[in-house]
């Protein structure tokens, strides 16, 4: 499982407009099924922020009664191509466009579609209900493309996501990043990003408040955002017609309509090789106590505690709810002695009627801390009241991974081989620490003679693992004419640097030594007067030069037809030399051949046999029987019929 919420909390549906939902009681992914813009999706509020009915029911990235508006664009050395499947529409028609290879369907609490570009790329889209970083609620969506290089050369990839926002019917509320509060064509470096972006359009009496998340667990920092309007961007596949300072007004029309792009520039894809672009977006969590000066506050609801110089943000909204300018307007943050900042209070200045105000605070934690904690935010002016608002921060540890590998079945020799064979490689991945492992893969490392079996990948992906979690992962693993101790490992990756390998030495493949025995055709209701077919089976035969079979039968049973040349005397549907055999002498019969270069395994001949007593059939191996082999003496195991 991942992080996502549990499956029992999800419904799963597919509307009247052929739209496959996903959903829980605050937040619904809807993807397009239908073959023009197959897999583009938007995402609405169900019950949205609890105890808040405005905004119940509304759309968070524009997609009614369709998804099609939002689109991602993988560059491919130098070319653009859009995922999913190709439309009409405006919102990337200038793109290229592979083949969707999986329609969208539900899986493991996400929603899956597959686009197969040029044979050369496997793109995956999952898109999963996952915490936000400000409510600590189930009511955001972790938007995963992955790519894998399924070519024999490097391809250098990049990605564009452009999402087309929506609060509700605001189609231009601003968005607030760090100190900005943006209304123009403005681009952002990954160094100058904050944690995570949001838009609402009133702090007083917010209808929807949604959130971004650029940087921070579980994602992967763009390295370049764009904020435009909407029509620039749906013509654009990558580049577009971007100017900086220009409000957002759709190219073409004549109305507001903002839109977002994060890009991951192009890196060389080796073959084999898969990355992950992961961003989050969904609804946003702000502390509010509406006032004269409606003060808002926001940080994240859970830090993880995993590097010694951690920053949290602090981010403050006021806005002027009154008919008249507040003056010299101050705000300050009161901290407990296990955080610190620089500048306490800041001066805004003043504020007009309905102005709103931001401020961020970069908070450090010190060598104390406690599981959560509390600071307070207050907000004063010297013609308003003042207003406070205090916000919790709990704090987590880093995930902490235990693994061990270990083979599922009891793996033994019958009749020469082994079996099972293919028999199953488990690895089992428990987070025991405070926080999840995020996009976790997992590779399987076999030593020479080992291979995978057919149809398996060397390559899983748990995804993400919470704490407490713990997770199966199973290879079927193929044995080729090996024995004795063998290594495995296996290579472990997530998100943030995490890798461990972890090996494994009690893997023992016991001798497989040559066998001979027989195998009757047909089994159960013999009479007498039947004829009956007797296999000679062989297995590991390969430094067997020249067998002498002996082979005892009791002629009162059995009545020696004749002897027929078995399937390792046929190679490329002709026949290899025989010998005929000898069953001149009444009860044996003598087979004295070559073993072919090339022969391992199979038939060496079939004995075609007259039954006169069903209950006495029997057939041994007469201690005559002999073998000159190819290298050193081996034992061979001979099983009599009985």
């Amino acid at each position: 499982m991942s992080n996502s919420v549990a499956a029992a909390d999800l419904f799963t549906e597919t509307d009247q407009n052929n739209n496959l939902r996903l959903g829980n009681d605050y937040i619904v992914i809807v993807v397009n099924k239908d073959e023009n813009a197959q897999g583009r999706f938007a995402i609405e509020t169900t019950g949205g922020a609890p105890f808040q009915d405005s905004d119940d029911n509304k759309p968070l990235v524009y997609g009614r009664p369709k998804p099609w508006t939002s689109y991602t664009t993988i560059w491919l050395n130098g070319d653009y191509y859009v995922f999913g499947g190709e439309t009409g529409r405006r919102a990337g028609a200038a793109g290229k466009y592979g083949k969707v290879v999986q329609e969208p369907y539900v899986n493991n609490g996400s929603i899956i579609t597959s686009t197969n570009i040029k044979d050369t790329l496997l793109v995956e889209q999952f898109l999963t209900i996952v915490k936000s970083s400000t409510t600590g609620l189930y009511d955001s969506v972790q938007i995963k493309y992955r790519v894998e290089n399924i070519d024999n050369k490097p391809h250098k990839i990049g990605l564009r996501i452009m999402l087309d926002t929506m609060l509700g019917e605001n189609d231009g509320a601003p968005f607030r990043i760090g100190n900005d509060a943006v209304t123009t064509d403005t681009i952002y470096y990954e160094k100058q990003l904050p944690q995570f972006w949001q838009a609402f359009d009133s702090i007083s009496n917010p209808s929807v408040t949604s959130q971004g998340t650029f940087t921070g667990p579980g994602v992967t920092p763009p390295d370049q955002v764009k904020l435009a309007d909407w029509g620039s961007m749906a013509d654009g596949v990558w580049d577009f017609d971007f100017n900086p300072g220009e409000i957002f007004l759709r190219k073409g029309e004549y109305e507001i309509d903002s839109a977002i792009a994060l890009y991951w520039v192009p890196e060389y894809l080796e073959p084999g090789e898969s990355r992950s672009y992961i961003t989050n977006y969904g609804l946003g969590g702000i502390t509010i106590v509406p006032g004269l000066l409606s003060l808002g506050i926001t940080s994240p609801a859970e830090v993880l505690m995993d590097s010694p110089d951690k920053s949290i943000p602090v981010i403050a909204y006021v806005e002027n709810t009154s008919e008249i300018k507040a003056k010299n307007v101050r705000i300050s943050i009161d901290l407990p002695s296990s955080l610190r900042t620089e500048n306490i209070t800041h001066n805004l200045g003043d504020l007009e009627p309905g102005e709103i105000a931001q401020i961020v605070w970069n908070v450090y934690p010190g060598t104390d801390i406690p599981a959560s904690t509390s600071y307070t935010v207050k907000v004063e002016a010297d013609n308003t009241d003042s207003n406070q608002v205090i916000r919790e921060i709990k704090f987590i540890g880093p995930p902490d991974l235990i693994s061990y590998l270990q083979v599922k079945e009891d793996i033994r020799v019958v009749k020469g081989r082994l079996t099972p064979n293919p028999f199953t490689i488990e690895a089992v991945l428990k987070n025991v620490g405070g926080s999840p492992l995020y996009d976790t893969a997992i590779e399987l490392l076999l030593p020479p003679g080992l291979v995978l079996a057919a149809m398996e990948k060397g390559v899983k992906y748990p995804g993400d693992i919470q704490a407490g979690e713990e997770v199966p992962v199973r290879w079927r693993v193929e044995a080729l004419n090996i024995e004795g101790q063998l290594p495995l490992a296996v290579n472990i990756k997530a998100l943030h640097g995490f890798q461990e390998i972890q090996t494994y030495e009690n893997l023992v493949l016991p001798e497989l030594k040559p066998v001979l025995y027989f195998e009757l055709q047909k089994t159960g209701g013999l009479q007498a007067g039947d004829y009956i077919n007797i296999d000679i089976r062989g297995e590991n035969l390969e430094e067997i030069d020249l067998m002498d079979l002996y082979i005892k039968y009791k002629p009162d049973a059995l009545e020696a037809v004749h002897v027929s040349r078995g399937t390792i005397f046929l190679k490329d549907g002709k026949y290899l030399p025989w010998t005929r055999p000898d069953f001149s002498r009444e009860g044996l019969i003598r087979i004295n051949q070559l073993v072919p270069l090339e022969a391992s395994s199979g038939t060496i001949g079939t004995i075609h046999f007259k039954v006169l007593d069903p209950d006495k059939i029997e057939l041994e191996w007469d201690q005559q029987t002999n073998f000159i082999f190819n290298r050193s003496d081996v034992d061979v195991i001979l099983n009599n019929l009985n």
